[in-house]
């Protein structure tokens, strides 16, 4: 067993994974500081859950984190997040963390960049590389009297989202939704009066809607170790996302077969933005042409990480490589991180029995069928060195209520995916 410990942020299943990846790779169990326990966290082996109380704040969870790092001075602590306003909470924070523990992310200006959807589509057509046409909003005077958005020069049906995740997600407000569509362009001016209503001022990037349904959705997770390498990358057709309205685009069964084109493109957006760190990016394949397009780009390893895992490629071990001497390994740790072999599975937190119904392709049904007899068909919270009974009905009530989540918001597959 390794020396470190691995100090994560949240509660949700993609926190759980990446506490997994690393109790796989080197039998360390995770510390996770969260207000709350919830289901993927709690009554947990491998996990040490550190309470910082409901309500907590940024100051609470800062001041959480310096007291792990002063419990546990004489060990190597690597601190993990996972979520767009964790990410800019370690930025904001960084000073009083580093001399507690290993932190691997990019300088706060890159990782800014990198956020930020409309950098994203400047990056992108510098390379010649496929993005929806879109049109920003800013928000900033949304308050001032007589604001009104303006007109917009897209074809519709659009898209709405923030250029910049963290503000919105820390809003409440009747009819919030994770991204937001229009198939008019007075739908798309009451979406945007509803957000300056609810206090958002930032940008807002409406973009022209890609057709087709879910499975034309990618994804591709990279490592950049700090000499600028990529040295893990893995890429997967979604299958189907989540739908309820807060949680959409959030990717609930995903076929881990490789997508190079796609792989090549994301590694020359990194190199582009000097990223360094995990990145996961978000894609949408045309079918009307068969271009992938370019959606988002989170500066962080991703909910549906365990996917990686899925293809073979344990993401705990590129970045333990990376600070292999700051986490008292004495010095780079050599493995085979990204191999040109990629194994096919089906990562899914959804059952079977769901997923066949929104599988509408017989050729790709019949692929994913095959996965599933073979057993390589993985739910990311079934670890078979971290069973308890209580996992094990959180799980299956947790299967329950997902089901009912697609009834209500997604009872049938779509054209759109929407």
């Amino acid at each position: 067993m390794a020396d470190f410990r691995p100090v994560l942020l949240g509660t949700d299943l993609g926190v759980y994974s990446i506490a997994r990846s690393f109790h796989e790779a080197y039998g360390v169990r995770s510390m996770v500081v969260s207000n709350q326990l919830r289901g993927p966290i709690d009554h947990s082996r491998i996990i040490d859950n550190v309470l910082v109380g409901a309500g907590a704040g940024e100051e609470e969870t800062v001041a959480a984190l310096l007291d792990v790092g002063r419990r546990h001075a004489g060990t190597p602590l690597l601190l993990m997040v996972n979520a767009e306003h964790e990410v800019e909470l370690v930025v904001r924070n960084r000073a009083a963390l580093e001399p507690h523990f290993v932190i691997p992310f990019a300088s706060g200006e890159v990782l800014t960049a990198a956020a930020d959807k409309e950098v994203l589509a400047a990056t992108c057509a510098r390379l010649g590389i496929a993005t929806p046409a879109s049109q920003a909003v800013d928000l900033a005077d949304a308050g001032q009297e007589g604001w009104a958005p303006p007109a917009l020069d897209l074809t519709f049906p659009v898209v709405l989202k923030p250029a910049v995740s963290a503000e919105h997600l820390l809003l409440s407000f009747a009819g919030k939704r994770k991204v937001y569509t229009a198939t008019t362009a007075a739908q798309a001016d009451d979406v945007l009066r509803r957000l300056a209503r609810a206090g958002l001022r930032d940008v807002v990037l409406v973009q022209e809607l890609i057709p087709g349904h879910d499975t034309q959705g990618r994804t591709v997770t990279c490592y950049v170790d700090r000499a600028g390498e990529v040295t893990l990358m893995a890429s997967g057709q979604l299958l189907l996302q989540l739908h309820e309205p807060t949680m959409i685009g959030n990717s609930a069964a995903i076929l881990t077969e490789p997508q190079p084109e796609v792989e090549e493109q994301a590694a020359a957006i990194l190199r582009e933005l000097g990223f360094t760190g995990f990145a996961n990016f978000d894609v949408k394949v045309d079918p009307r042409d068969g271009r992938a397009h370019f959606l988002d780009l989170n500066p962080r390893i991703g909910r549906p990480n365990y996917y990686l895992n899925v293809a073979g490629r344990n993401p705990a071990r590129a970045v333990v490589a990376d600070f292999a001497a700051e986490l008292g390994l004495g010095g780079p740790v050599a493995s085979p991180l990204y191999r040109p072999e990629q194994e096919v599975g089906v990562y899914s937190y959804l059952p079977w029995s769901l997923v066949r119904r929104y599988l509408t392709d017989p050729g790709l049904r019949r692929t994913v069928a095959r996965v599933h007899r073979t057993r390589r068909f993985t739910h990311p919270l079934a670890y078979a060195l971290d069973r308890d009974p209580r996992r094990t009905f959180y799980r299956a009530a947790s299967t329950v209520n997902l089901v009912r989540d697609f009834r209500a918001h997604y009872p049938e597959p779509t054209p759109t995916g929407l």
